[in-house]
Parts: structure tokens; sequence; C-alpha cells
């Protein structure tokens, strides 16, 4: 049995130790979470409790003390972590808090050391399920504000812990072994039941800890969609500095994008580049396409009338601009942000040309981004039934007769086709958001 006894011990040293570490290395990152230090000190010192019961073949009574003290002081640090979770709680150990941890440890002391083997059960159980109690306590008023998924199943664990050690403690008064010398000498029913009980610390420290990663990585993620909003709203900006196009634009060919990328999926047309989070980067993006007319010199973009070649090749390299602007920007970024490289593919690709015929680098069919095929219709219709420098407004119908006159030419066929099903929404969006 005492083979059995330190293997488990051993292996309960490691794992916690390893929870421990892990958690120590990237103990700046959840500081952002919840300033606490209870769980790194709950782990320590449930670790140093299992290396001590695997000490405790050796010498037995000083590390049965040593572990179960450990383990006493461990199970309080858990209470105290599940306490800092309850919203509008002080962080601040009271001193009450001091004085009765004092009291116990003492009486803990005095207690253990003097009794039989026996008694040491009921004693080190005793505690133990104290601690479980208040641990089950605040957990039950922390599920009253918190839901996760976590904190249900260490309700779980815990009640079942509790379970575990009545059984023991009942296992123990009915059949009751004449031979146990030391804590861990006892009957095989007794030792699975302390074993199980072991192993429900352990399975709650491997929640705790999933329950902080996924803490962090939500913590992540929205801090990602902060930088990803703030860097996108400033580029936007930019856009719209230098830009004739009107903030009703923006609204319009974002709803003509969205809609198209929709219909294609229904279609079953390229699902697989349609994933709703590829249609929400899409959209996002969409409105960046033009981006690179802030190198376009003001003669040229606000001039009041047709360009002439000359002006023309130069307003054409806003289109390579565009792509150059957003790269740097990603590139700067702390990571690749998948929304600027959607909108690099917009911005670079939305004046290629199905049949090759496009700029900057003449791509042809699908060689040309999804993404910027979608863009190209989008902007192609804004741009015919609304007024601008060097023209008049088109009909609705005088654009969809152009557009559909361009498909398989300019535009991606089945892309036009998607249009032609979504003319009367086109139409709608086009009224709604009509330019003054």
């Amino acid at each position: 049995m005492d083979l059995v006894n330190q293997t488990f011990y051993f292996s309960a040293f490691i794992i916690l130790m390893g929870l421990m570490l892990g958690f120590v290395s990237h103990r700046d990152e959840y500081k952002e979470t919840q300033k606490i230090w209870y769980w790194p000190a709950s782990l320590s010192f449930l670790s140093l409790a299992a290396l001590s019961f695997f000490f405790a073949s050796w010498e037995s009574l000083f590390f049965l003390v040593l572990s179960n003290f450990l383990l006493f002081v461990g199970m309080l640090c858990l209470a105290l972590l599940f306490r800092s979770w309850r919203p509008n709680i002080s962080q601040e150990i009271s001193p009450y808090v001091w004085v009765g941890f004092t009291i116990l440890s003492i009486t803990f002391f005095i207690l253990f050391g003097y009794a039989d083997p026996v008694s040491r059960i009921y004693i080190a159980s005793a505690f133990i399920t104290g601690f479980s109690v208040w641990q089950l306590w605040e957990l039950r008023a922390v599920i009253k504000h918190n839901s996760a998924q976590q904190i249900k199943i260490l309700i779980g664990i815990i009640t079942l812990q509790i379970i575990l050690r009545a059984a023991r403690l009942i296992v123990l008064r009915e059949w009751p072994d004449e031979h146990i010398e030391y804590l861990f000498h006892e009957g095989a029913v007794g030792f699975s039941i302390r074993i199980l009980s072991s192993l429900c610390i352990i399975l709650s420290c491997m929640v705790i800890t999933h329950y902080y990663l996924d803490t962090l990585w939500k913590l992540h993620r929205s801090s990602s969609r902060a930088i990803e909003s703030g860097l996108l709203h400033s580029l936007n900006a930019l856009s719209m500095a230098r830009d004739n196009e009107t903030g009703d634009h923006i609204i319009r060919t974002k709803a003509y994008v969205q809609r198209l990328a929709e219909r294609l999926k229904s279609m079953g047309i390229y699902e697989a580049q349609l994933t709703p989070s590829d249609i929400e980067r899409m959209v996002k993006a969409a409105p960046l396409h033009d981006i690179g007319k802030v190198g376009i010199p003001d003669s040229i973009l606000r001039k009041n009338g047709p360009l002439n070649a000359e002006e023309w090749e130069v307003m054409k390299t806003h289109a390579a601009l565009g792509e150059q602007v957003l790269r740097a920007a990603n590139e700067d970024s702390d990571k690749s942000l998948k929304v600027l490289e959607m909108a690099i593919d917009i911005a670079g690709g939305h004046h290629e040309k199905w049949d090759g015929s496009g700029y900057p680098r003449g791509l042809a069919g699908e060689g040309i981004p999804l993404a910027a095929r979608i863009m190209s219709l989008a902007d192609m219709y804004d741009a015919l039934v609304n007024e601008r420098a060097y023209k008049e407004k088109w009909t609705h119908e005088a654009a969809c007769e152009e557009i559909a006159r361009h498909k398989g030419k300019i535009f991606d066929p089945a892309v036009v086709e998607a249009f032609v099903l979504e003319k009367p929404f086109f139409y709608e969006i086009a009224q709604q958001y009509a330019e003054d």
C-alpha cells in the first residue's frame, strides 16, 4: 500500500507543481484578470502537501502532521480564492480571518500531534470538510453573478468531495481497522475513498486553471477586438479625410457586400471562403477599399470633370497604394489582424477584372481574391446610381443592365448571379441612403 501511496502523491505533486509553474510563468497576463495571490499560494501549499504525503512512509508522524497542515492551508487559500471571485467583495483579508487561522492552526497541531491514528483521520477530515463547505458557500454566491461552466463543475466536484469524506468516516466507524498505524494505513475501501477525495482536489485545480485560461483568452479576444476596432476607425477616418465619398457610401457598400456574400453562400458557391467570420471581416474591411486615395494629389482626386489619360494613370495607382498602406499597418500591429488581411485583398484587388484586363496586377478569374470580386461589383453599382463629378446619376435599371453586360468580363459570373437575385435589396438600400 505504501508504494501505491507514494506513486499517487508524487504524481499529484508533479501535476500541481506543473499547474503552479504554468500560472507563475504567465503571472503578468493573469494580473489583468484579477489581482490575486491565493491561486499560486493554493497550488504551492497543495503540491507541498502531496510531496509531504510522499515522504510520510519514511518519517510518518512529522510528515503526516506537515502534509495535513499544508493541505489545510491550501484548502483555506482555495476558499479565499473563490471569495475573491465574488463581485463587490473587498480583497483585503479581515483580521478575524488571521485570528481564526492562528487559533485553528494551534488547535490542529495539538489535536493532530497527540491523537491516535484513527482520531487523526477524523480530525483531518473535519478540517478539510469544513473548508470544502466554505468553498461551496463562496461558489454558490459566485454563480449568481458568473454562470461560467467551470463554476458549475467546481460546485459538483466539491460536493462530491464532501460526500466522499463523509463516506470515508462512515466506513471507518462501521468497519474499524485495528491495524491502522498511520493515517494512510487503512483498508482497501477507505484507501480508495481517500484517493478519490484527493483526486477531487487535483481535478478542482485543473478546472480552476481552465477557468483562468478561458478568462485570459476572453480578455485577449476583447483586447484584440478593441485594437482592431480602434485601428479600423483610424484608417476609416484617414480614408474619409481624402476621399470625396460620403458616409452614406460606406453604409451602402457595406450592406451590398454583406448581402452579396450571404447570397453566394446560400447558393452553395464559395462556401469555404464565406464562413460567418469571413463575411464579418469582409464587411468591416469594405470601407477601406479606396484608402489608397490618400496618396493621390488633390488636383486629380478633387478634379471637377473627367480625368485625362495622364491623370487617370495616376488615379489608378490608388489600388496599389492602398494595399501598401494597409500592409504597413498590419505589419506594425502586435500581431497580424485577419480583418486587415481582408482589407489588403480588397484594396489591392477591387479594380482587377475577371478577364484579366484590370489593374494593378492584371489578375484574372479566381486569381482575384473573392472579397475583391464582391467589392468590385458593389462599388461599381454604387458609383453608377450616384452622381459624381465626372458623370450623371444612372437609374437602378440602367446600372443593373450595365453590370449584367460585363458578366464574365469585369465581374465574376457567380457574383453577378447573386446580384441579380438581390436587385430589389440594392435598390432599397440605394434609396434609403441616397445622397442629397
